[in-house]
């Protein structure tokens, strides 16, 4: 059996258990419980993947950045500090409201000064990846419907990333925004497999510019870069239940 087969076995067993595990990508991202449900949800396929599976991929991309001595390249951010309150102002337990996911961005572009940081956005069931990239005045947004970034947190970006320019001596306020024509998804569902492909692409090959001639290929991710991907979150997440 691989990973992905002995995970799964693990939950069904576990019914409606919390896995206990220890994530090192987000100092404030404490005490984190993984829903049996939720790996269950990931690993049969063809389900939106919960704010809590993208938690432990972030997890795991910053351990490929410990492995690669990348760390000082790539920054990420925690998907449930970016999980903000729309319009609406129905604030669910989960989400977190506009000024505390704005000083958490920019808590974080100022103490890290990272070439690019990785921020997993989900709005209304939708996931897309912002990349900050403040050496180069970019912002990305990588989106697997090639969807325009929601206006709040479009605002939100937009001003954090003006005031760290102009602390670090850019005043002109010329930021570019990047909307790569990058791999597209065909159903309702497979978002979040979108996300993770990416994160882990700009990782593994180091990427930070270029980003229109590198996310240039709208074709759909198949079914075996679909299941590399549960397998190396599988094994990661046993790895993590070993300690």
């Amino acid at each position: 059996m691989d990973d992905v087969q002995k995970l799964l076995i693990m939950v069904l067993k576990r019914g409606d258990d919390h896995l206990d595990v220890e994530l090192i990508h987000c100092s404030m991202c404490t005490n984190f419980l993984m829903s049996c449900k939720c790996i269950r949800e990931l690993l049969v396929g063809s389900i939106w993947l919960d704010m809590s599976t993208l938690s432990v991929w972030c997890s795991y991309i910053h351990r490929l950045c410990i492995e690669n001595n990348t760390t000082n390249v790539y920054g990420i951010l925690e998907p449930t500090f970016l999980n903000i309150v729309g319009d609406a102002g129905k604030k669910s337990d989960q989400r977190i409201s506009q000024s505390k996911c704005k000083k958490y961005i920019q808590h974080k572009l100022q103490n890290e000064k990272k070439e690019c940081q990785l921020l997993p956005f989900n709005h209304v069931g939708h996931w897309q990846l912002i990349i900050l990239c403040p050496k180069i005045n970019t912002v990305v947004v990588i989106c697997s419907l090639h969807w325009k970034l929601n206006p709040i947190m479009e605002k939100i970006v937009s001003s954090v990333f003006t005031v760290d320019q102009m602390a670090n001596g850019n005043r002109k306020n010329n930021t570019v925004w990047l909307y790569p024509q990058a791999r597209k998804q065909y159903n309702s569902n497979d978002c979040g497999y979108y996300v993770m492909k990416n994160m882990l692409d700009i990782v593994t090959a180091k990427i930070t510019d270029s980003w229109m001639e590198v996310f240039n290929d709208p074709k759909e991710l198949t079914a075996e870069e679909m299941y590399e991907l549960r397998l190396r979150w599988s094994t990661y997440f046993l790895e993590l239940l070993e300690g």
